[in-house]
């Protein structure tokens, strides 16, 4: 049960990313405006920075916090339809690479979290990453309350009794964002609140009986922007 939820905990906040970059001003912005605003253009380069702090729960079963920072390098490749920006994000701590899609849609810069379990099981949700322009004391709903159908079973072999897993459902409960720094600089610190619920049942293969239980999911996520 235990390297189940260690592997959920990493495969679940492994894929969803943040950006960076910022130009003030003009509060009638265009799409192409909310590109110029965040810097985004092809080629170009950005940095940020992000500290993470994850709690996840499972009553009588797990409970643990996990903290990372880290500072992520964006690349912007190219733009297409209705202003769909392709880039890739470099984690500068593991060189990973990860591709990826987003859309602009006034005001939002709007991204999409994939979730992938351990079964292949991928689910996406639309995440409003940033707006424009940002100004201090801001908020909005990032990630709207909707529930997600998995449908994934993982296994974990013993030589006494194989463990199954039954991941049934994931459930966003809330989310939030809140602008808490903005400096004269083009700098910002964004605040994002999340409370997701995975659902799922188990069952031991020496044991008939099929049990029910919840993990309670708490990301607590500062991202710094800054200009480069």
């Amino acid at each position: 049960m235990l390297y189940f939820l260690l592997s959920l905990i990493l495969l679940i906040f492994g894929c969803s990313k943040k950006s960076d970059n910022s130009s003030p001003q003009n509060p009638q912005f265009s799409k192409y405006d909310i590109l110029l605003y965040w810097g985004f253009g092809i080629g170009k380069s950005h940095k940020y920075y992000a500290l993470d702090t994850t709690k996840f729960k499972i009553t009588n079963a797990l409970d643990s916090t996990t903290v990372s920072q880290d500072t992520f390098l964006r690349i912007i490749k190219d733009t297409f339809g209705d202003l769909n920006v392709e880039f890739y994000d470099s984690s500068l701590s593991t060189y990973n690479k990860i591709y990826d899609t987003f859309y602009v849609y006034n005001p939002f810069v709007i991204d999409t979290m994939n979730f992938q379990f351990l079964n292949n099981t991928q689910i996406k949700i639309s995440n409003k990453i940033f707006k424009a322009p940002l100004v201090l004391n801001d908020s909005w709903v990032p990630i709207e309350s909707q529930s997600k159908a998995i449908y994934d079973t993982i296994f974990f072999p013993s030589s006494s009794c194989t463990l199954r897993i039954y991941v049934d459902t994931l459930k966003v409960d809330s989310t939030r964002k809140f602008v808490i720094e903005a400096g004269n600089d083009s700098t910002f610190k964004i605040l994002s609140r999340n409370f997701f619920k995975v659902k799922y049942r188990y069952q031991a293969s020496c044991d008939p009986i099929i049990k029910n239980d919840t993990a309670y999911i708490t990301s607590i996520d500062t991202t710094y922007l800054k200009a480069f």
